[in-house]
C-alpha cells in the first residue's frame, strides 16, 4: 500500500487555517462591487474582530492540555455505545420534529398550507412585536438539536456503527429536515449539521490510520469513503432546497413590491429613491427587483452595481454576496452605538430568557428591536458576543473557545471519545461560521446531548 505520512501537528495547523479562511473570504467579498458597494466599517469594529480571532488563535495555540485531550485507553466507546447513542439521539430528534411540527401547524395554528417564506415573515413580526414562545417550542427545539450529535457520533465511530442503527438515523434526518422545510427554512441548521458530520469524518480517518503521530493520508479505504458519500448526497439536496428558498422568497418579495408601487406605497416610494426608477422593471426583471430593494435596505451604494438583467441572471450569487457580508456591517453599527445595553447571555441564549420568563412571571428576554439597530440580521459571532458581554468577556471567551477546541481536537484525533472530542465538530461549526453570523442559539443545547453521552452504558456480562 502506498503511504504519504504527515504529522498531526501539521493537521492541526490545518484545522486553524480552514477556520481562518472564511474572515478572509468574507473581508475579500465586502470589496467586491458588482452587486453593490457596502458603507465602510469603523478602524474600531475592524480592530475587535481581528482581536477576537487572535485571542482565539491564542488560546488554540497555547500550550494547555486539558485532562480529556489525553489518553486513549481510558475514553474508548465500545460498539454497543455507539449504537446506543445514536439511535437513542436520533429517536430524540425526531420527537423533537413531531413536537415542533404539532406546535406550528396546531398550537400556533398555521396548518400546512402557508409556504415557509410566508411563515418566517409572520414568525418574525410576531417575535419583533412581543412573541415570547411556548415552552412547546423550547422542548422540541432542544430535542431537534440532538440530531447534530448523533451525526458526531456515529461519524466518528463509523466502524462501530450498524446497518439499523444508521438506518434509524437516516430516518430522523429526514424528519428533521421536512419539518425545518416547511415550517423553519432550517438553512443554516442543515448545513451546520452536515459541516459538522464532514469534520468528525475527518476527525474519524486520522484516528482509524494514524499511528504515532502520524497519518497516512494514502490509507483512504471504503470505510472511510462511505460516510463522505452520504454527506454529500445529503449536501446535494440541501443546496437545491437553499437555491428554491433564494428563488421563491424573491419571486415573492417581488410580487410584494409591486402591490406596494401600484398603491404609491411610502416603502415602495423608499426603494425607488435608493435604487432608481429605471431600474425597477418589475414586470421584466422581478429577481433583480427582490435583490435591489434587499440591498437598498441594507444601505449599499447599488451605483457600481451591474444592470438589472445581470443581477437577475445571476441572482443567487447576488443574495449569496449579501448573505456572507451583511454581518461584519451589521456589527458596526451596533458597535457605533454609544450606550449599549449588553444582554449578560440572553441574546444568544434567548431559550434561558423564556424559562427565566416563566418562573419570575418577569419578562426577562432582551429586547432585541428596542436595543439593536436592525432586528432580524446577522452580526457575527464576535459581534454576538459583544452584545453578550460586552468586549473585555468577549475576548476571554475567544481564547477559552480556542483551547477547548484545540484539546477537542486532538481528542478527537486520538480515537477518544471524550466530551470535548465529541463537541469539537460543534466547535468548528460555530467559529468557521463565525464571520458571518453566530450558530451558538441553535447548536448550543448540542452540549447538553454531548455530555449525556458520557453516562456510561451498563450491559450484562455473557
Amino acid at each position: 500500500m502506498p503511504a504519504f505520512y504527515i504529522s498531526c501537528r501539521l493537521v492541526i495547523a490545518l484545522v486553524a487555517g480552514t477556520l481562518l479562511v472564511p474572515l478572509v473570504l468574507v473581508g475579500g467579498l465586502r470589496y467586491l462591487t458588482a452587486y453593490g458597494t457596502w458603507p465602510s466599517i469603523s478602524v474600531g469594529a475592524w480592530a475587535f474582530l481581528l482581536g477576537w480571532y487572535l485571542a482565539f488563535f491564542l488560546g488554540f495555540f497555547l500550550p494547555v492540555r486539558l485532562r480529556s485531550a489525553t489518553g486513549r485507553t481510558a475514553v474508548d466507546r465500545k460498539r454497543s455505545d455507539t449504537n446506543f447513542w445514536t439511535i437513542g439521539l436520533s429517536c430524540v430528534a425526531a420527537v423533537g420534529a413531531g413536537v415542533m411540527t404539532y406546535n406550528f401547524a396546531i398550537v400556533r395554528g398555521f396548518g400546512f398550507d402557508v409556504p415557509v417564506t410566508e411563515l418566517r415573515s409572520i414568525v418574525i413580526e410576531a417575535a419583533s412585536a412581543g412573541y415570547v414562545g411556548s415552552w412547546l417550542g423550547g422542548v422540541g427545539r432542544l430535542f431537534v438539536s440532538a440530531i447534530a450529535v448523533a451525526w458526531i457520533v456515529a461519524c466518528l465511530k463509523w466502524k462501530d456503527l450498524s446497518w439499523p442503527a444508521l438506518t434509524i438515523l437516516l430516518v430522523s434526518t429526514t424528519a428533521v429536515f421536512a419539518y425545518q422545510a416547511k415550517f423553519e427554512g432550517g438553512r443554516f441548521f442543515s448545513s451546520a449539521i452536515l459541516l459538522a458530520s464532514f469534520f468528525a469524518t475527518v476527525g474519524f480517518f486520522v484516528s482509524d490510520v494514524g499511528r504515532e503521530q502520524r497519518v497516512n493520508i494514502l490509507a483512504v479505504r471504503p470505510i472511510h469513503v462511505a460516510p463522505v458519500a452520504i454527506l454529500l448526497l445529503m449536501s446535494v439536496g440541501v443546496a437545491a432546497y437553499n437555491e428554491m428558498v433564494f428563488v421563491s422568497r424573491g419571486a415573492r418579495s417581488a410580487q410584494t413590491f409591486a402591490q406596494l408601487k401600484a398603491a404609491d406605497a411610502p416603502a415602495a416610494k423608499k426603494v425607488e429613491e435608493a435604487v432608481g426608477l429605471e431600474r425597477l422593471a418589475v414586470d421584466q426583471n422581478p429577481l433583480a427587483v427582490a435583490y435591489l430593494q434587499y440591498a437598498a435596505n441594507f444601505g449599499i451604494d447599488l451605483s457600481s452595481a451591474r444592470d438589472s438583467h445581470a443581477i437577475a441572471t445571476s441572482y443567487g450569487r447576488a443574495m449569496a454576496w449579501i448573505y456572507l457580508t451583511q454581518g461584519v456591517g451589521e456589527f458596526d453599527r451596533i458597535f457605533r452605538i454609544e450606550s449599549l445595553r449588553h444582554s449578560a447571555g440572553l441574546y444568544q441564549f434567548s431559550q434561558i430568557a423564556q424559562v427565566l420568563s416563566k418562573l419570575t412571571g418577569k419578562d426577562m428576554r432582551y429586547d432585541v428591536a428596542e436595543n439593536l439597530s436592525n432586528y432580524g440580521t446577522y452580526i457575527t459571532l464576535p459581534g454576538s458576543l459583544y452584545v453578550d458581554f460586552g468586549t473585555v468577556v468577549a475576548l476571554v471567551l475567544a481564547v477559552l473557545v480556542g483551547i477547548c477546541l484545540r484539546a477537542g481536537v486532538e481528542s478527537m484525533f486520538a480515537g477518544a471519545s471524550t466530551f470535548l472530542a465529541i463537541l469539537a465538530p460543534i466547535l468548528f461549526v460555530v467559529v468557521i461560521t463565525g464571520p458571518v453570523t453566530t450558530l451558538v442559539p441553535n447548536l448550543w443545547p448540542c452540549a447538553f446531548w454531548t455530555a449525556l453521552t458520557q453516562i456510561p452504558i451498563r450491559t450484562k456480562s455473557p
